[in-house]
């Protein structure tokens, strides 16, 4: 038996799971970019190559709301995000401390974008609350990147697990919310 509200339940759900399952991947996937960098793994061309598929997945999520301009913003944001990130591992790993200050800065200039980016598409989606939720995150990436160059694989655990709690319960919960109460 299908009714309005059996729908709506199950759109909610799917809205929900694909979009934390979204962020998984991009937690996850970044986390084996890492891993690649730091320890200079023969498999960064491949793992780099799937990381890259994630910002669709994100941006597709959106796409079935927003339409294909902003999912295409979302993208292109996102795969900057990833770039920048992946530069600032690389230049933090070979001690190349300017080029690492220089890409910090441009990582949180793009976080700034994508802040703008979702706050022009949603009005639940609060501008500063953005700003600090995608700084929180960079940050916590971060402490990740500075405890595995540093060779302390226990606290690096550690931060990827605070990454993985805030992709999934900050992040992924916050844009799910955001478009059931524009939308659902």
């Amino acid at each position: 038996m299908h009714n309005s509200q059996t729908d709506g339940g199950l759109r909610q759900f799917n809205l929900f799971n694909d979009m934390r399952m979204a962020w998984v991947q991009h937690v996850y996937w970044t986390r084996m970019l890492l891993i690649s960098i730091a320890e200079r793994l023969k498999d960064l061309n491949e793992v780099t190559a799937r990381l890259m598929r994630n910002p669709k997945d994100i941006a597709d999520i959106f796409a079935g709301y927003y339409g294909p301009v902003a999912a295409g913003a979302i993208e292109r944001l996102l795969t900057e995000h990833l770039q920048i990130g992946a530069d600032l591992i690389t230049a933090l790993r070979d001690g190349r401390t300017a080029d690492a200050e220089n890409l910090k800065t441009k990582w949180y200039a793009n976080a700034d974008k994508m802040a703008a980016a979702f706050n022009s598409i949603n009005p639940y989606y609060g501008l500063d609350e953005l700003r600090n939720m995608l700084y929180t995150h960079l940050d916590l990436t971060t402490q990740e990147v500075a405890m595995r160059l540093a060779g302390n694989y226990a606290e690096d655990i550690k931060a990827f697990d605070r990454v993985e709690q805030e992709a999934v319960s900050m992040m992924a919960d916050y844009f799910s919310f955001g478009i059931l109460r524009q939308f659902i």
